[in-house]
């Protein structure tokens, strides 16, 4: 049984180790947090090559200036691929469970005790879509708007 339970440690210790590696400085990062004043020295050369030309684009700036750290390194991904993806690599380790809590949260909105035999696919559907409904409102049905905040 313990043979099994150190194994089983083990695995785990070896799976959080590829989300999250051991870094040899705290600053190692300092180019994502400020990417006009840091030095990405070391990055690879092609990296470092693309944030010394980001770091002298006098618009980007301003962009950064006025929005977030996510949304910055989301917009300059089309002309700085790489750069943009090893910053969210860094920001967003566990990106995809995002949907997954919010999912769960609409659903326990939506089905309570009250409502516990309730068919929620299609309500989930919408509540946690991006997408905005297309909703017109008729003489013989009337547009009612339901929230759902979780």
């Amino acid at each position: 049984m313990r043979g099994a339970i150190a194994t089983h440690l083990r695995s785990l210790f070896d799976h959080f180790k590829k989300y999250f590696k051991e870094e040899t400085t705290l600053q190692q990062h300092d180019w994502i947090r400020q990417p006009f004043t840091a030095t990405g020295s070391h990055l690879p050369s092609d990296l470092e090559d693309a944030l010394l030309e980001l770091s002298s684009d006098g618009t980007l700036r301003m962009l950064f200036d006025s929005t977030t750290l996510d949304k910055f390194w989301i917009s300059v991904a089309e002309e700085y691929p790489g750069l943009s993806k090893t910053a969210m690599n860094v920001l967003t380790p566990f990106g995809s469970t995002y949907l997954c809590e919010v999912t769960f949260s609409a659903l326990t909105y939506i089905k309570n005790k009250y409502r516990s035999r309730l068919r929620v696919e299609d309500d989930l559907r919408v509540a946690v879509s991006s997408i905005a409904p297309r909703q017109e409102a008729s003489p013989y049905f009337p547009l009612i708007m339901v929230s759902c905040s979780a």
